[in-house]
């Protein structure tokens, strides 16, 4: 299930009383080949472009990240493995794995892994911008700070699980019974796909909007009449 979250009155009335620490050095930051530590488990940048950035989310078990949200970029959150809860100041939502909540901006929110063995996430953030973060309420005291310092960044990637981007995540990776693929190629309508995430730019349809950059969409939006072969998709596939 894809649940599509749009921000209330209760986020803009608590956002405009935070006070957020700059965090521009994390927007000009190069993630890739290292893992960030967390209080509550680990993150990675797996793949970006203009358009997104894909992460991977380790959270163990009945952890939980900080209350927060983005002023200025969509998350969409899909779980890969275990089972997680996504908190937002209005409701809840309970994720099993190839469920996912769309954020829009400004929303928060915190997800908690619920699962023996913790739980793995991906998120995709449209547009690339670590640093806008707007910390809420935090287990662990981080409230009202911006993103990690280099303290926490690792590159002993055989303490995580750490699987970077390869060549062969254009045709297809198996990763916890799913496969997941980058494609150029227009997502088809099968009994093993499951969800398709446009990452090259929003999708149209005579004139108007019908995917958003970075938004996880059920497979029967792959009707779509898709011809342009700019567009790159991020694909999930069930294996059994």
């Amino acid at each position: 299930m894809i649940h599509k979250v749009y921000p209330s009155l209760n986020d803009f009335e608590n956002l405009s009383r935070l006070k957020v620490e700059s965090s521009d050095y994390a927007n000009d930051y190069d993630y890739s080949n290292i893992v960030v530590n967390k209080p509550w488990g680990y993150e990675y940048l797996w793949f970006q472009n203009e358009i997104v950035a894909i992460w991977f989310l380790y959270i163990k078990k009945d952890f939980e990240t900080s209350l927060h949200c983005h002023e200025r970029k969509r998350t969409s959150l899909i779980v890969l493995d275990g089972e997680a809860v996504c908190t937002t100041l209005d409701d809840k939502y309970w994720m099993k794995k190839l469920d996912s909540v769309v954020l829009e901006s400004c929303v928060f929110h915190s997800s908690r892994s619920v699962s023996d063995g913790g739980a793995f996430i991906m998120e995709i953030e449209t547009p690339p911008m670590k640093g806008d973060l707007v910390r809420m309420n935090d287990a662990y005291g981080r409230q009202n700070t911006g993103y990690e310092k280099t303290k926490e960044y690792s590159d002993n990637f055989d303490a995580y699980e750490f699987f970077p981007f390869l060549d062969k995540h254009y045709t297809g990776w198996e990763f916890r019974n799913m496969q997941i693929k980058l494609s150029k190629n227009r997502p088809m309508c099968d009994d093993w796909t499951v969800m398709i995430v446009p990452i090259s730019g929003l999708i149209k349809q005579d004139n108007q909007v019908v995917i958003e950059s970075g938004e996880a969409k059920p497979v029967d939006a792959s009707h779509l009449n898709i011809n342009d072969d700019s567009y790159q998709f991020l694909i999930f596939n069930k294996l059994n």
